[in-house]
Formats: C-alpha cells, structure tokens, sequence
C-alpha cells in the first residue's frame, strides 16, 4: 500500500469497528498529531515509525469499552484482549520509556540489554497485560502468514525478566503484521470462522462483557 492508501486503509479500520458498535458515545475523535510531532518522536528515539502506523497514530482516539481493552477474535479461535498506544497526552513516549527501562534491566542484578537488543523494538501496546511491540527489524515484505518466525508483531512477558535468551528468541509471535491487526480486531474478520466453528454468535454486547469474555468456554451451550 501507499501513502494514501494506507489512510484510507485505517480510516476503513476505524468506520469499521465503529459500525460494529464501538464510539457510540463520543464518535470518531481525531487525534490531532501531526507530523512533526512524529518526526520529534523518530529523533528522540532514534526509531523509524512504518508508514502505516504512522497513518493509524494521525486517525482517531481509541475507545476502551471494558476495562481499557479491546477485544477481538485471534487466530486461536478465541477471546483476547489488547490495547493500542497512541501519541495523545504522552501515551506512546511514557511507554517507550518504561519499555526501554525494562530492557535495560530495573535491578543491580537484572540483565541488561542492549541497544542493539531493545533499538528495534516500538511498543504499540498491550497483549492482555503483556507488552505488545513491533520487531523493526524484520522485513515487512518477507512476512509470511505460514511461518510465525517471520510476524512482526510480538508479546514480551510483564511478568519475566528478560534474560540473553529471551532477546535472541525475541518474544512471542502474535501478529504477521500491523495491518492484520486491525483486519483481527477492528474489521472482525475472524468472527465468522469462531462463530461457524462455536456455534456462538459475537456482538459489541458480548465483546463487552465479563460474563461472556472470561467464561464462555466454560459452557458454550449457554451462549448459543
């Protein structure tokens, strides 16, 4: 995708979860950034945002209905939550800082990475409680779908030190890439696979409900 492309692609992403029941209250908010403000962010950080991600940091303000999460249907077929950080009131900078904190260990004895080691990585978010962050330095053009070695969408564990090995394996694969993301989470698009294969049908109501989201797998028939 190109520039124009990629704008029309988040916009899309935006109009679609919209419709599917999110921003009842508040509509789409924009976000205001610009780019010179994202340019400052790349300087700072020494880190070159992707183009597309740049487009969805210019869109629109997110809207957490349950518990500051998103939710949506992964490619395991099942509920799980995710939040998305956006330039507004610092969100992206304090992560990266307390990302980079992490990296470099918290602790006289904590392992501490390097910049080679932490430079590439860009928190977009949240994995449940777990951080979501893009791996840079994987090409996007050799993404493939079949080979999660290759998806530049990764978790790291909140609750794990981040030891030599644990860089070298470089997280947790969630995501090929950042457009799929919104295609999972903002368009639904694997709704229609969960509900063929569950029998249970999703909406905004359930997406946004603890009963549904922590306990449906516990008795599906209820649901159906």
């Amino acid at each position: 995708m190109n520039a124009q492309q990629e704008k029309e692609f988040v916009e899309q992403a935006f109009q679609a979860l919209k419709k599917r029941g999110w921003f009842a209250k508040t509509g789409l908010v924009s976000t205001g950034v610009t780019d010179q403000e994202i340019a400052a962010f790349e300087e700072k950080y020494q880190i070159k945002l992707p183009s597309l991600y740049k487009a969805f940091l210019k869109s629109y303000e997110m809207d957490y209905s349950f518990h500051d999460s998103l939710w949506g249907i992964t490619d395991e077929l099942s509920p799980w939550p995710i939040s998305l950080n956006i330039m507004t009131d610092s969100i992206l900078d304090n992560e990266m800082k307390e990302f980079r904190s992490c990296a470099k260990g918290y602790f006289p004895d904590s392992y501490k990475a390097t910049p080679e080691q932490y430079g590439n990585y860009l928190p977009i978010g949240r994995w449940d409680s777990d951080w979501l962050l893009w791996d840079l330095s994987k090409p996007m053009d050799q993404v493939d779908e079949e080979d999660n070695r290759t998806w530049t969408l990764v978790s790291f564990a909140h609750d794990e030190e981040w030891d030599e090995k644990y860089w070298a394996e470089g997280g947790f694969a969630q995501f090929p890439d950042f457009k799929t993301l919104l295609e999972w989470y903002f368009f639904g698009s694997l709704i229609p696979e969960f509900e063929a294969e569950t029998g249970i049908k999703v909406t905004y109501e359930r997406l946004t409900s603890y009963e549904f989201l922590w306990h449906w797998f516990e008795d599906p028939d209820r649901w159906k």
